[in-house]
């Protein structure tokens, strides 16, 4: 049997999946994140971080807008890990990070995401104002 291609073990670290716009799923996506990096041998402190981000995601398409269904997308190569969340967004459109008083429980999450990724940002997806939210994590040391 011949050894996969390069191509062939690119295409195995991406993956995409979709869940119901519902509060349950903001842990179904953390827990099919995690358990694809797992997979992937990617490291679990980093892991930790990519939990984290797709978390904040799914609760900003689940509590922000009008989606019925969610698509996450994650994508993995030597250098870093994009992750991916699509959904059919609102009449405001853009996802608006806030400041949030010293005080308040919420509104911080596109802050952490800020701070914790390579890079972020929006992306408009299909009409009405969908869009894709999505950020960028550094590999460790690149040798993924």
């Amino acid at each position: 049997m011949p050894a996969p291609s390069a191509a062939s073990a690119e295409e195995a670290r991406q993956e995409g999946f979709e869940l119901p716009a519902h509060t349950s799923s903001v842990a179904r996506a953390r827990a099919r994140l995690r358990g694809r990096l797992q997979h992937w041998g990617f490291p679990e402190e980093l892991a930790h971080t990519a939990q984290l981000v797709i978390s904040e995601f799914v609760t900003n398409a689940v509590l922000h807008t009008d989606t019925v269904r969610i698509a996450c997308r994650i994508h993995l190569d030597a250098e870093r890990l994009r992750i991916e969340v699509t959904d059919e967004g609102t009449q405001s459109c853009a996802p608006q990070p806030r400041s949030a008083a010293p005080e308040e429980v919420n509104g911080r999450g596109l802050q952490l995401v800020g701070a914790l990724a390579q890079r972020w940002g929006v992306s408009a997806h299909g009409g009405r104002c969908g869009r894709v939210v999505w950020a960028e994590l550094g590999t460790a040391d690149g040798a993924l």
